[in-house]
């Protein structure tokens, strides 16, 4: 096994960050602001995919990156409710936005 010498740049193929492995899935997902009182006050949206550690899902207008919601999954009888950062956000070819989420 050859080492490189100290004065090497070793590259790095750029490399998926997430902690945890993505798994398409859409399921029922609402999205409201962490100060609202009225629980019906929230937006239903499109999740494309959840893992441990986030959901993405397309909405119609763009959320501000580091923001924080409350996302509401279900997924039959299972319900989860959490705080979640925005994490991206980009405009889709469709006009909507995908919204990427990391739960905290």
């Amino acid at each position: 096994m050859s080492v490189p010498p100290n004065n090497a740049t070793i590259q790095i193929k750029d490399k998926d960050r997430r902690r945890s492995e993505r798994r398409p899935l859409v399921v029922e997902a609402w999205v409201s602001s962490p100060t609202a009182v009225d629980p019906l006050d929230r937006e239903e949206v499109t999740s494309v995919n959840v893992s441990r550690h986030g959901v993405a899902f397309d909405r119609r207008t763009p959320l501000p990156v580091g923001t924080f919601h409350i996302i509401d999954l279900s997924m039959g009888e299972q319900r989860m409710r959490c705080e979640a950062r925005i994490m991206t956000c980009r405009k889709l070819d469709s006009g909507l936005f995908e919204i990427g989420a990391e739960f905290c």
